[in-house]
């Protein structure tokens, strides 16, 4: 009776230690296809984030169907275009694992993978996998959202000064025309005429600039200006007078220091264009040890700047008033700061005090 006993539990050993090997056995097995699939997984991300995020799939479809997925759904919407991807074959009765990614109103998409098993060690592996390419899918288009998101606002900023520089040029065409008007004889219109000569070819070339720009050409470069040649031609295309006392090289882009300036005349030239034995009134200033050189330009203060600070007169549409601060101060910094310079104010009660601070030449090779 003992011995029986005693081979009956031998017996058991035997078989749950084989059990127990096959499982191990088994669950090695599911391990290191799950490894390898996972690794397959993982290159094919790599490959296909990049051109376009709706390739992932298709790429990643190979290592989950390796991994234990039977079928892979995408449907949805991609930037106002259906999508509906659909690889392997389900199984009836097996749940899927499901997730959705969406980005503002361009992309919505939901996905379904329906694993080959639906319990034990075979369907915790694809749930894993799954979870990877969730996590691929996700970065892939928030880099795409990202990349996107730059692009407009990198659009947005250069056509947010196309809109300033055409308005200068519309501008100075309605100041021109404004005087022909106006003109009562041969003399004043020959005065205009004088002064369209000098005007006229600085107008020209801003409008090149524009045209280039529109037509998305290649970046200026830096060069060595004459800071006053540049004020004058500004001043000249606002209609205003300047006294600048002082000269100095620099080394800028053209459009960004042309830009900046005729955004900073413009808020003036209105009423100085009515006052024509006014001029503003700037000081070129040598820094010494300094790779800049700084520009005071003193102007009136307008009636809608006078409950502003020095900090308030930078902020973009501080005033939603007819006259009030727009965008011009703005981006009259912001082109500046571009170039390696920096516009700074000092507000007083009469008067608005600028200070241009611009890049010396010997900061750059030559």
């Amino acid at each position: 009776m003992g011995s029986n006993i005693a081979a009956s539990l031998v017996l058991i050993f035997v078989v749950a230690g084989l059990t127990l090997m096959a499982a191990l056995w088994r669950l090695t097995k599911l391990a290191r296809r799950h490894r390898q699939a996972l690794t397959a997984l993982r290159s094919s991300g790599d490959a296909a984030i990049d051109p376009n995020p709706l390739d992932l799939p298709a790429a990643a479809w190979p290592a989950l169907s390796k991994g234990g997925i039977a079928e892979l759904v995408c449907v949805g919407n991609w930037f106002g275009l259906p999508v509906n991807q659909i690889f392997g074959k389900r199984q009836e009765g097996n749940a899927p694992f499901c997730f959705e990614i969406t980005a503002n109103d361009d992309i919505h998409l939901t996905f379904q993978l329906y694993p080959k098993a639906n319990r034990g060690e075979a369907r915790l592996f694809a749930e894993h996998l799954a979870a990877v390419f969730q996590l691929q899918i996700d970065a892939a288009i928030h880099l795409k959202v990202v990349v996107l998101s730059a692009a407009l606002a990198e659009q947005a900023r250069l056509t947010l000064y196309l809109q300033h520089d055409l308005r200068n040029l519309a501008q100075w065409v309605m100041w021109i025309a404004a005087d022909l008007s106006s003109s009562q004889d041969e003399e004043a219109l020959l005065a205009i005429a004088k002064r369209m000569t000098i005007s006229a070819s600085h107008a020209a070339a801003r409008a090149e600039r524009i045209l280039a720009a529109a037509h998305n050409n290649d970046t200026p470069e830096p060069q060595r200006l004459h800071i006053k040649h540049a004020i004058c031609h500004a001043a000249e295309l606002a209609g205003i007078g300047v006294t600048i006392n002082g000269e100095a090289e620099i080394f800028i882009r053209p459009d960004l220091l042309d830009r900046a300036l005729d955004n900073m005349f413009a808020n003036v030239a209105p009423m100085l264009r009515t006052r024509p034995e006014l001029s503003l009134m700037i000081d070129v200033m040598h820094q010494p040890q300094s790779p800049h050189i700084i520009v005071k330009i003193n102007m009136p203060r307008l009636p809608s700047t006078t409950k502003f600070s020095p900090e308030k007169l930078f902020e973009p549409y501080a005033s939603s008033r007819p006259g009030g601060l727009g965008l011009g101060l703005y981006q009259a910094r912001n082109s500046l700061r571009e170039a390696g310079g920096d516009l700074t104010a000092d507000a007083r009660e009469q008067e608005i005090i600028f200070f241009i601070t611009l890049p010396k030449p010997k900061m750059f090779p030559v």
